[in-house]
């Protein structure tokens, strides 16, 4: 657009605009047309980005723009240019942002501190086996001269890449999915999610390992562990420094009257957790779940998950859309033998995550049906897969058949992980050993009694919700959200569990026996303490400025 002279400013900000109009009305439209069909609407929202990205529809769409004719998303000019322009992947960050912070709000601190060490063994096999494995099937012999870029070139690089590719997880694709059938906050969620964190941690040392190899053919254990160390580090700093200032900033943001004044700072925080940890080497994903597990034990985090419903809802679609404008199908699908090539690799994608996650969880307290849901979470390698691709071929170090390959793998993981995902939840039952000391299960014990029913003027719902929440946590109850659209609530105790669920003026509170004296104590308590607030508004009549300035009061 350079050439178009004094109009080239505003004919780029008007491709802009186009784009995120067309990326927002495809993503919500094939979203909806994919849960119709029974389908996540996460894969529509990624088949969406395919159709009308630049390697599909939007190359050829062509838009009059201020006299001037552009495509709707123009294709790169060269293998290695990113296919989306900065703007809109600036875009599709702030929504993988937005979408990790809400994750790590969502996340039972601890439940997670209760599973690290599961998800610490998860994460290294889970990393280990694909990596194997797929730098093994480089060196197979039907593929041995398409992994090549140039015909004297070394095999190492290309498997050691391809063994990288591999061994990514896309956090973003399973936070999404276990968000929307409600398991985050399950064992198997809360391992999956913190596994996968991990993962991407032991993700940049694989690449600073691999990078070194390929660049100048070897690498020290002294650059490695400081990699390590560095990335390690910050993650674990910055949880803990959010959780010292949480409480503290909950009292401050409790006595700013501003409209919209908690989503900014709350938003503002997971930015700046976002861009210390690009700093540090990490993805900018993980700095925004840091910032949300820290801040996840607190009242403000609810509201704040309230509040970013709607912010949530317009950009997390961009961001799916923007990963399947990354799919080029005519490099995927160059020839029979890459697509052979692609089918061998992405099997082997499919078994490492499965087999190696899956059977790193059955030591630490998990049984086949929570291994195979955690090897599942596990599966989906989605931007973190296509951004180390990238890098590769960029940087020549793989040629485009590695690349095509790797697209292909990654497509068919992502689309293919949410897909058994839902159902393999969706069968209920716990992913435990002892099924009867489950977390994961919203009431662990059958009550006998009914629950209780507190009608409540609609406009009191959200008080009375906030105010028993705030009452069970000073009684040792630990509260999770755990679906926000249907605003249901998740109480434990010890081995016991309550549910609130509101809805409509009408607040449903469910415990087991021996705990149901306790919940309609509080439940009293709350109603007394609304009742005392009421009673306390008085209405005084004041003069005006001019008039005699004695006061009656009125009851």
């Amino acid at each position: 657009m350079a050439e178009w002279g004094e109009h080239a400013r505003s004919a780029k900000i008007m491709l802009i605009l186009f784009q995120v109009a067309a990326t927002l009305v495809s993503a919500k439209l094939l979203g909806w047309l994919a849960e119709r069909a029974k389908v996540p609407g996460v894969i529509g929202e990624l088949l969406a980005g395919v159709i009308i990205g630049p390697f599909a529809l939007g190359g050829l769409v062509r838009l009059p723009l201020l006299g001037h004719w552009s495509p709707l998303f123009p294709p790169p000019a060269s293998a290695g240019e990113w296919p989306v322009n900065d703007v809109l992947w600036s875009l599709a960050q702030f929504a993988s942002i937005i979408l990790l912070f809400v994750t790590g709000l969502h996340t039972n601190l601890q439940q997670f501190l209760k599973y690290v060490g599961p998800a610490t063994l998860i994460a290294v096999v889970g990393l280990v086996v694909p990596f194997t494995l797929g730098a093994a099937g480089v060196y197979l012999p039907p593929f041995r001269e398409l992994a090549r870029g140039s015909p004297d070139e070394s095999l190492l690089v290309p498997a050691l890449f391809v063994g990288a590719i591999l061994a990514a997880t896309s956090i973003g694709i399973t936070a999404r999915v276990l968000g929307d059938i409600g398991g985050l906050d399950s064992p198997e969620g809360v391992t999956i999610i913190g596994a996968a964190v991990l993962d991407d941690v032991l993700g940049i040392v694989a690449l600073s390992i691999v990078g070194g190899i390929a660049s100048a053919g070897t690498v020290s254990a002294g650059a490695v562990g400081l990699v390590a160390a560095k990335a390690v580090g910050f993650w674990v700093g910055l949880t803990a420094m959010v959780l010292l200032v949480a409480r503290p900033l909950e009292g401050v943001m409790s006595r700013v009257k501003y409209g919209g004044a908690l989503a900014g700072v709350g938003l503002a925080l997971a930015f700046v957790g976002s861009a210390l940890a690009e700093g540090f080497g990490l993805a900018f994903i993980i700095g925004a779940y840091s910032v949300g597990l820290g801040l996840s034990r607190t009242e403000m985090a609810h509201k704040l998950m309230d509040k970013l419903q709607g912010v949530s809802d317009f950009f997390v679609p961009i961001f799916f859309a923007t990963l399947g404008m990354l799919v080029d199908l005519r490099v995927m699908l160059a020839s029979w033998q890459v697509v052979a090539f692609g089918l061998t690799v992405t099997t082997l994608a499919v078994v490492g995550k499965l087999v190696g996650c899956g059977a790193a969880a059955l030591p630490v307290g998990f049984n086949a049906r929570g291994a195979y849901r955690i090897g599942l979470g596990m599966l989906p390698r989605g931007e973190v897969a296509l951004i180390v691709a990238g890098i590769g071929l960029s940087q020549k170090l793989v040629g485009e058949v590695v690349f095509g390959v790797s697209i292909m793998m990654t497509l068919v993981t992502t689309v293919l992980a949410p897909l058994l995902l839902v159902p393999a939840f969706a069968t209920g039952g716990s992913g435990r050993r002892s099924a009867g000391t489950a977390p994961g299960r919203r009431l662990p014990t059958e009550s006998r009694e009914p629950g209780f029913e507190v009608q409540t003027p609609t406009g009191l719902t959200g008080d009375f919700v906030e105010q028993f929440l705030a009452a069970a946590q000073a009684c040792g109850w630990v509260p999770s959200y755990d679906q926000a659209d249907e605003e249901i609530y998740l109480l434990r105790n010890g081995g016991d569990a309550a549910q609130l669920t509101a809805a409509d003026g009408t607040i449903r509170v469910e415990t087991c026996d021996t705990r149901r004296a306790e919940m309609l104590g509080l439940i009293e308590r709350v109603r007394l303490g609304l009742i005392e607030s009421a009673q306390s508004v008085r209405v005084e009549a004041r003069p005006s400025r001019g008039q005699d300035e004695t006061t009656t009061p009125t009851t």
